[in-house]
């Protein structure tokens, strides 16, 4: 069965072991999380120390999200042009 774990939770294991050099196996081992799991969360953290903040998108996320943003920009941009386009031949 997989299990979940929030980026506090990270957070907090991760700090354990970066910032107060807690072994990484009694650290797995003390907070019952697969050595592997942890590994791959010191791994990321090491590629990015923000990785686990409470409101963290990585790049990849950052991009899709702006891509959308865009996408809806751009709608609202043509209604607004077809929105004058008609209010000025009525006039």
């Amino acid at each position: 069965m997989r299990h979940t774990y929030n980026r506090n939770f990270k957070s907090m294991i991760i700090n354990l072991i970066m910032n107060e050099n807690h072994s990484t196996l009694a650290t797995a081992q003390q907070f019952d999380i697969p050595i592997k799991t942890l590994e791959k969360w010191v791994t990321a953290y090491n590629k990015d120390h923000h990785v686990f903040d409470e409101n963290y998108l990585s790049k990849e996320k950052q991009l899709i999200e702006l891509k959308k943003l865009n996408a809806k920009l751009a709608k609202e941009n043509e209604l607004l042009k077809k929105t004058i386009t008609l209010l000025a031949k009525r006039e």
